[in-house]
C-alpha cells in the first residue's frame, strides 16, 4: 500500500521532516484530538525538541571528558533550553515557542500540583547565568567534580521533564 508523505519544516535547523500522513493501523480507538494533523505536528515538534535536548547532553558529556568545562556548561544550558521549549509547546499547543523564556515563564512550565518546580527553575537560571559568563575568575577555576555534579543534575532534570511530557502525551 502506498503512503502519502508530507514535507514540513522542522524548527531548529530547517531540516526536512518526512512524516507519514496516514497510518496503516486503525486510529479510531484514539481520542479524536489525537487524529488531527495539528496534533501530530505538535507531537513531532515536541519529540524533536526532546531529541535535541538529549543530543546536547551527550555532547556535554563528551566535552567534560575532554576537559572542556565551559563548553560542557553551555551544552547543558542548551539541553535544558530545548526541554523547556518542548514543555512550552506541550502546555500551550504552540508550534513556535519564544526564542528565550524568562523565569516567570519557566516556573509555571516546570511546576505542577504534585511536583514543585522552584528547584528546577532555579537550577535552569543558574545554568543560564554560568554559561553566559565570558570568563571565570582565575582564582575559581572550574573543577571536574563540580562539572560532574552539574552534568548529573542536568540529566536528572531532563529525564524528569521528559517523563512529564511523555506521561501527559499518552493520556
Amino acid at each position: 500500500m502506498a503512503r502519502n508523505w508530507s514535507i514540513t519544516e522542522a524548527h531548529c535547523n530547517h531540516q526536512v521532516d518526512f512524516t507519514p500522513r496516514s497510518q496503516d493501523h486503525d486510529i479510531s480507538t484514539q481520542p479524536r484530538s489525537k487524529q488531527t494533523p495539528a496534533y501530530h505536528m505538535l507531537h513531532t515538534t515536541i519529540l524533536d525538541y526532546h531529541q535535541h535536548a538529549m543530543y546536547h547532553l551527550k555532547l556535554a558529556a563528551i566535552m567534560r571528558n575532554h576537559k572542556q568545562f565551559k563548553a560542557c556548561l553551555i551544552l547543558c544550558d542548551w539541553g535544558l533550553a530545548f526541554m523547556i521549549k518542548a514543555l512550552y509547546i506541550h502546555k500551550y499547543h504552540s508550534k513556535h515557542p519564544p526564542k528565550e523564556l524568562t523565569m516567570n515563564e519557566i516556573l509555571p512550565l516546570v511546576h505542577t500540583e504534585t511536583e514543585p518546580g522552584l528547584d528546577i527553575a532555579l537550577f535552569i537560571g543558574t545554568m543560564q547565568h554560568m554559561s553566559s559568563l565570558a570568563d571565570y575568575p582565575y582564582d575559581q577555576p572550574l573543577e571536574l567534580n563540580n562539572i560532574e555534579k552539574l552534568l548529573q543534575r542536568t540529566e536528572e532534570i531532563l529525564d524528569e521533564l521528559a517523563k512529564r511530557i511523555m506521561n501527559n502525551s499518552s493520556e
